[in-house]
């Protein structure tokens, strides 16, 4: 992580988010994060980007290509009041 970056965390624990990018039916990628702490929380959530490696093919340095993106909560669960004493 460079200087000045933050990490992305969970919000229910504090911990680190793995992050996987994989591709859909329709080859569009989707981002997926999700909690790997300590804890016995859960939170997941994905953003589907819509695009697709045409687009990359496509890109032109310092243009912007607008698209839509969707995210979803997956799972959220907050730590267990025990695990909090």
């Amino acid at each position: 992580m460079s200087h000045g970056e933050r990490e992305v965390v969970c919000p229910n624990c504090g911990s680190p988010l793995v992050v996987s990018v994989e591709k859909n039916r329709k080859g569009e990628f989707l981002i997926r994060f999700w909690c790997d702490g300590d804890y016995d929380d859960q939170f997941n959530f994905a953003i589907l980007t819509h695009l697709t490696n045409d687009d990359l093919e496509t890109l032109e340095e310092g243009k912007t290509v607008p698209k839509q993106m969707d995210i979803k909560l997956i799972e959220r669960k907050e730590i267990p009041e025990w695990e909090r004493e």
